[in-house]
């Protein structure tokens, strides 16, 4: 047997990456309680570094596609040409 129809593994690491996002901000969030009691746990600090750091990894590999919305369609057309042909060279 084979992956399941649709199973995308990079989805999966973006997903667990967003997952370690959070609880790196709570941690985070955790550290920043325990400061505010002036007795900060720097045990929090490094792990919440930890946690983000991993996310950030897991989160980097896999890149949504998103379609364009049109939402800028206007100010596309009112920037002059000649700045878009510079750009391209």
């Amino acid at each position: 047997m084979g992956a399941p129809q649709g199973y995308d593994p990079k989805e999966f690491f973006y997903r667990v990456g967003t997952f370690f996002l959070m609880v790196g901000l709570g941690v985070f969030v955790f550290f920043l309680i325990s400061e505010a009691a002036g007795q900060p746990n720097f045990g929090y600090f490094c792990w919440s570094i930890l946690f983000l750091i991993l996310a950030f990894v897991a989160r980097a590999r896999y890149r949504k596609a998103f379609k364009p919305t049109g939402r800028f369609n206007l100010v596309k057309r009112l920037i002059p040409k000649a700045k878009k042909e510079q750009e391209k060279k």
